[in-house]
């Protein structure tokens, strides 16, 4: 008498599990379950690459070592094999965008995000001098950007080879020398002085 009881059960279990997967795809493929709510801003995409140049032949050695960052690290980007990125989630307005990279040095850009008169977002980017603020007098760049690096930073100083001149212009032994100079060569300088002249000196120097 129990079997049809256990097996009613397990029945009931079942369609339990197949209610609760049907539940979960559907507010998985529901576009309405994902979509920001009504009242949310909206965002934007700032596109750009990493060029080449003398400085760094191969933009893909930062995939790995650099990443793009706008307003100090507030959004970040990787950088892919070929130079592009991409930072999505940028709101109107003003915004700093950098090349964090430990080796290469990348200028900073300001970002300026507005509507123009059809609703469309439009992107001026300029040049970040630094030290200086950010100016609107400063020619717009193209875009998609397009960035090269300035320079390489070098943390290595090549070991300096003996130099003789390097030697002696150490104020130590500047000061071994004229020690030097004080014990050997003075007696010999004195014992060629006239001993009258030596010994007004001394009474000079005593008196």
């Amino acid at each position: 008498m129990r079997a049809p009881a256990t097996w009613s059960m397990l029945a009931l279990v079942q369609s339990l599990i197949v209610l609760l997967l049907a539940l979960t795809f559907a507010s998985a493929t529901d576009p309405a379950a994902n979509a920001d709510s009504p009242g949310s801003p909206k965002t934007y995409r700032l596109r750009g690459a990493i060029t080449a140049n003398d400085i760094l032949p191969d933009p893909a050695v930062l995939a790995t070592t650099a990443r793009v960052q706008v307003n100090g690290g507030e959004h970040t980007a990787f950088i892919q094999p070929d130079g592009a990125f991409s930072v999505d989630n940028l709101s109107l307005g003003h915004s700093l965008f950098e090349i964090a990279s430990a080796n290469y040095s990348f200028p900073k850009i300001h970002i300026h995000i507005s509507l123009n008169e059809q609703g469309r977002a439009a992107i001026a980017a300029r040049y970040v001098q630094p030290g200086a603020d950010w100016s609107e007098d400063a020619p717009v760049l193209p875009y998609p950007l397009r960035i090269a690096a300035t320079a390489k930073y070098d943390f290595y100083t090549p070991r300096q080879g003996f130099s003789i001149i390097s030697m002696f212009s150490n104020p130590y032994m500047m000061m071994v020398g004229a020690s030097l100079v004080a014990v050997f060569l003075l007696p010999k300088l004195q014992a060629n002085i006239d001993p009258e002249i030596l010994d007004e000196m001394n009474k000079k120097t005593k008196g």
